[in-house]
């Protein structure tokens, strides 16, 4: 391997919370809380002149639980062609103003922003949503600075797991500043997996 290519291997812990709320119900409920990016506003702020505080002030806007949704994947109707019955749904969430910090450390830790979010129909019929810890996805990069981004998303996951009405796993509140934020019993899957390919 030459000086110019670096291989890392890390572990990640793997959250999944079933929300004990009816799957499209809870969908519902998560792409409330999480409103879909305006990418032509956006640009608008952009192209008026506003500069980076007319993009804060339009993130403060419409991120109300902290996050907004740049992109959905619905693979669903597809999959119901070959006879499976249930749902499931990816979506790519950012907060661009409190990810900024992160970028002009290391743009390449936007591999890991915007968060990867899965909404998916159990057995049972009900919600479960997952994704990766942030800290352990920004942990890669070995710097400070970018532990510090991947504290803020925990922070920010934990708040809107409690606006879901769902429980908030220890491995958040570790990183949360809200004391309203409980912690205790944790449905977290916390069983540490290597990433594919690093092995």
């Amino acid at each position: 391997m030459n000086d110019t290519t670096a291989v890392r291997s890390r572990m990640v812990r793997h959250v999944s919370i079933d929300s004990d709320q009816p799957y499209a119900e809870f969908r519902d409920a998560y792409e409330t809380a999480v409103p879909a990016f305006d990418r032509l506003e956006a640009m608008g702020v952009v192209r008026s002149g506003a500069g980076w505080s007319g993009i804060t002030a339009l993130s403060d806007a419409t991120a109300g639980s902290g996050l907004v949704n740049v992109f959905t994947f619905d693979p669903s109707p597809l999959m119901k062609l070959n006879g499976s019955t249930r749902g499931g749904v990816t979506y790519l969430a950012a907060n661009i103003v409190r990810a900024e910090r992160g970028f002009r450390v290391d743009p390449a830790c936007f591999l890991y922003i915007p968060l990867r979010i899965m909404i998916a129909e159990t057995e049972h019929g009900t919600g479960q949503i997952s994704f990766d810890l942030p800290a352990d996805l920004m942990a890669v990069f070995g710097r400070a600075s970018l532990d510090e981004v991947g504290a803020g998303a925990s922070n920010t996951l934990a708040a809107l797991l409690k606006h879901l009405r769902v429980p908030v796993p220890a491995e958040l509140h570790d990183r949360v500043t809200d004391p309203e934020i409980p912690a205790g019993a944790s449905p977290v899957q916390a069983a540490p997996r290597p990433i594919p390919g690093t092995q």
